[in-house]
């Protein structure tokens, strides 16, 4: 069960809340002036959440993909059902490319 400390409580015992977070991979909720501001969780959760919001992300890049690869199929009824995964593939790398240039994400293998 998430504990939950002042923001000052937070401050004057830093290491005691982040040692108890760690070992007992519960989070602290951090609040100032009775709202939560801020959570505490134990690295291996950190590293977890990060797992999870990068599957994420990749899930909705490639709904956004496949959408993309639609698009081109009904603007493009003369295309065979391969020129249009073709054409499509040759946009995304495109943007993917653009975005990895703009700092965007960061796509090993592109």
């Amino acid at each position: 069960m998430p504990r939950t400390v002042s923001a000052s409580e937070a401050k004057t015992r830093f290491g005691a809340i982040a040692s108890w977070a760690a070992e007992s991979k519960d989070d602290v909720i951090v609040e100032s002036h009775g709202e939560p501001k801020v959570v505490i969780i134990s690295f291996e959760e950190y590293q977890q959440m990060l797992k999870l919001r990068e599957e994420a992300r990749r899930r909705e890049l490639l709904a956004q993909l496949r959408g993309l690869r639609e698009e081109v199929r009904a603007r493009n009824q003369d295309l065979t059902a391969e020129e249009a995964s073709d054409l499509a593939k040759e946009i995304s790398e495109e943007t993917i490319k653009r975005m990895i240039a703009e700092g965007k994400v960061d796509y090993e293998g592109a």
